[in-house]
């Protein structure tokens, strides 16, 4: 039998950090079991209409128009797509969400660091401060990691939702934007701290229709056994 899917990566300070996982073929599978609905092309597709809404911002606009802009039409793409799969549009406190046809699955789009979309040192966060609201589903999500068999218990029940963060950065360096589909389980301060497991998408240049899924070599990896647990939004 191939190796596990996921790796759990620790830092210098063995501190547990997040499952990542980045081999193309297994995120489109793991994609697949969070939702038949969940396709690499739906999610690109976001990513770049919001880098389009950015790139549409001129000299004259507001000093933060084009990152606001990028973050606005990201979120309308991925609702609008998700929607014509019967997927609900709602929102909490003015907080979009988007979740699926049987309540298994919730997601939030945000604006992440400079570790967004790729295996550093350290794992990514927000880079907007958050509020109550993703406070909430954070810790709803029970702070733990979740396994594989986690989410099929969950689809068994209508009233468990687990909810995750569609994670993007604008690298101004690089001129690309990273992304991935990632799963909080612990929040501090206003910023998400923790994760339980990071599919990481892949990286859109700018102005450019190519697209690149990262393979980047994983920092010496550890496995972990966790507890099923599931929450509720």
């Amino acid at each position: 039998m191939a190796k596990s899917q996921f790796e759990l990566v620790h830092s210098d300070s063995s501190t547990p950090r997040a499952k990542a996982l980045t081999e193309p073929l297994l995120v489109e599978a793991r994609l697949q079991e969070l939702s038949a609905d969940l396709v690499l092309n739906l999610l690109y597709n976001a990513v770049q209409s919001g880098l389009g809404a950015r790139n549409d911002t001129t000299p004259a606009s507001a000093v933060t128009a084009a990152g606001l802009q990028q973050w606005l039409k990201t979120v309308e793409e991925l609702r609008f797509q998700l929607s014509e799969k019967q997927w609900r549009i709602h929102n909490e406190q003015n907080c979009p969400f988007i979740s699926s046809p049987d309540h298994s699955i919730s997601i939030v789009v945000m604006t992440g660091n400079s570790e967004t979309g790729k295996r550093g040192f350290e794992d990514p966060t927000n880079q907007a401060e958050k509020g109550a609201v993703v406070e909430n589903f954070v810790q709803s999500n029970q702070l733990d990691l979740f396994n594989q068999e986690s989410f099929r218990l969950a689809k068994t029940n209508q009233k468990e939702t687990q909810v995750w963060a569609f994670l993007y950065h604008y690298d101004k360096a690089l001129n690309e934007v990273r992304f991935e589909l990632s799963y909080p389980t612990g929040f501090g301060k206003k910023k998400i701290t923790k994760w339980g497991e990071r599919l990481i998408l892949g990286s859109i240049p700018n102005n450019s229709t190519d697209f690149t899924i990262h393979n980047d070599s994983p920092n010496t990896p550890a496995t972990v056994e966790v507890e099923p647990k599931s929450g509720t939004f």
